[in-house]
């Protein structure tokens, strides 16, 4: 990782939901590492504190706010808390979401299935009315939800996150309208197959329509994934927004 490039993200205030494990522990390290104040935000408190406590003892700023991103009263206490003491909000990663409810449409349980679209939409809304107004306060910034390239197409028992995914990406893409103009920005990054403990929780390599078994797929660790989603919030001047950046081959 070059420096260089990132050197404008230095005393920046970021949150990053989802930072316990995967792709957010290693994003929230990076962060840390580049001068950046990181609010890690998960259900998990003992999995957040450990990514804390390895930002400051490689002497970052961190700190760790056990959060259910499907409550809005707790995603309002987290606007409360960054408000009180930071007074503003620079860069906000969504990156909270996973795949835990897969079953056709009519098996589907549907309590299972409407808490997948919790976790993977309404999260994505609570996220944005909790971050906007901090980062009013900063001048603008910029938000960062990462996606999936299952929004785009079907895929069988996958219903719940396919459906909530591509609600998601049209709601980014709404927020990035209506708040052009106070210089926020809105795009949505897609890590393709990334090995993760969410998802590779049941992934069988008899499984030939798992991306993961794709030939033409990159599969990546959650450090490669990093460079992408640190670019994004670094681009200088306005930059893109309502864009979709991906590591996906499909």
């Amino acid at each position: 990782m070059s420096q260089n490039i990132y050197e404008n993200l230095d005393g920046k205030i970021a949150l990053v939901t989802g930072a316990g494990l995967g792709i957010g522990a290693s994003l929230s390290s990076a962060l840390g590492r580049l001068g950046v104040t990181v609010i890690c935000a998960s259900r998990t408190k003992d999995d957040i504190n450990r990514v804390v406590d390895s930002i400051v003892n490689e002497g970052g700023k961190a700190l760790a706010v056990p959060t259910d991103v499907t409550s809005p009263e707790q995603m309002e206490s987290l606007a409360e808390i960054i408000d009180k003491n930071y007074g503003r909000l620079d860069i906000a990663y969504l990156n909270a979401g996973g795949n835990p409810q897969k079953a056709s449409v009519v098996e589907s349980d549907i309590d299972e299935w409407r808490a997948a679209i919790d976790l993977n939409l309404y999260s994505v809304f609570y996220g944005l009315r909790t971050v906007v107004p901090l980062m009013r306060k900063s001048g603008g910034g910029r938000v960062i939800y990462t996606g999936s390239a299952m929004a785009h197409y079907p895929a069988e028992n996958n219903s719940s996150y396919c459906a909530a995914k591509a609600g998601a990406r049209m709601l980014i893409n709404t927020a990035a309208l209506e708040y052009r103009e106070e210089n926020i920005t809105f795009n949505e990054f897609i890590p393709g197959p990334t090995r993760t403990l969410q998802a590779m929780n049941g992934i069988s390599a008899k499984d030939t329509s798992s991306p993961f078994n794709n030939p033409a797929e990159w599969v990546k660790e959650p450090e490669d994934v990093v460079d992408m989603m640190l670019t994004i919030a670094s681009y200088p001047g306005m930059g893109p927004t309502g864009q979709i950046f991906s590591l996906a081959r499909r």
